[in-house]
């Protein structure tokens, strides 16, 4: 029987979702550790089929508890419990954390999530490791202070200084800075270590924002222009979808030809009878690497001879929207 691990020092909060589990108890068994050096012990010794994981615990916390697994369990999914403040936030959704949830959130809410990873990853789907980049933003939404220590495949070193979760030096072998941060930051392998804070304190250098340098490597990497001054990026989408207006009387396919925080352009070959302020319900398929597919309602804003810009009815879009846009650099631009 496959075996789920809560990590959570919380012992109330871990009773309830023990017991929001217990109807699961034919599909998987439920293991508990206090805090992330339990979790490791049991780890060692057991087969764990799935990690759940608070990051703000005594004696080892989630995030040094995330190491350890990226190293030695690669292969293992993990779902983030996290207490992050800001809706902000929640754009910056690490793409290889199979779960986030914001604390508190109903135990009940647990269940599926588990369920539905257990049941649809097959080995070649699941994620090997935690990318650096993922490694970092949680370090920022949790305002942890520390040295990070990040060691690529080949065996080269970087060390990172965050001070209340905020980037301010970095320093490899072979750069320092922004240039230093730049080649470490989309890397999708590595080892993560914690080093303690030296007793001299450590100059300050630039205020790095890890969203600016996530879109800066990927442009570097892919030859994708940065956002413009009217705040667009130049790229254009062509993800396949279709679409039905709220009354249903009309429905076919279309093309979504750029998307933002807040909106979404699609293209129609045959422009249907809209007017702004008209919902429609749309699915698309992404390009990511699981070919995601989205649903949303969208109010209809504005109209011309071939485009249809639409605003997503409801903020609560993050589910998948929110790593595709902020790993595409997409998430900065208006439409």
């Amino acid at each position: 029987m496959k075996r789920i691990l809560i990590a959570e020092d919380d012992f109330i909060f871990l009773n309830l979702l023990v017991s929001a589990l217990e109807k699961y108890k034919n599909r998987f068994e439920v293991l508990t550790a206090k805090d992330g050096k339990d979790a490791i012990d049991i780890l060692k010794s057991k087969k764990i089929s799935l990690l759940v994981t608070d990051i703000k615990m005594p004696e080892v916390d989630g995030l040094a508890l995330l190491a350890h697994v990226n190293e030695n369990y690669p292969f293992t999914p993990c779902f983030v419990m996290t207490a992050y403040e800001t809706p902000e936030m929640r754009k910056k959704l690490p793409r290889d954390i199979r779960g986030f949830f914001r604390k508190p959130f109903p135990a009940d809410k647990l269940g599926p999530e588990i369920v539905k990873v257990l049941e649809q990853d097959r080995p070649e789907g699941i994620v090997h490791g935690i990318s650096v980049s993922s490694f970092m933003m949680m370090i920022e939404m949790e305002k942890k202070t520390c040295i990070l220590e990040v060691t690529l495949p080949d065996g080269e070193k970087g060390l990172f200084y965050f001070e209340k979760g905020v980037l301010w030096s970095a320093v490899s072998e072979k750069e320092k800075g922004e240039d230093a941060a730049l080649s470490f930051i989309n890397r999708k392998r590595a080892r993560f270590s914690f080093r303690p804070l030296p007793k001299k304190k450590i100059a300050k250098r630039e205020k790095m924002v890890l969203k600016d340098l996530v879109n800066k490597a990927a442009g570097l990497e892919k030859g994708i222009g940065a956002v413009d001054a009217t705040g667009v990026a130049d790229r254009n989408l062509n993800l396949p979808g279709s679409y039905t207006t709220a009354d249903g009387a009309q429905g076919g396919q279309m093309t979504v030809a750029n998307i933002s925080i807040e909106r979404i352009k699609m293209k129609f070959n045959l422009l249907p009878r809209l007017e702004p302020g008209d919902k429609l319900s749309i699915e698309f398929t992404l390009d990511d690497k699981r070919r995601s597919i989205v649903k949303k309602d969208v109010v209809a804003k504005e109209i011309d001879d071939a485009f249809v810009v639409a605003e997503f009815s409801s903020r609560e879009h993050y589910d998948r929207l929110g790593p595709y846009l902020h790993f595409n650099g997409l998430d900065k631009q208006t439409l």
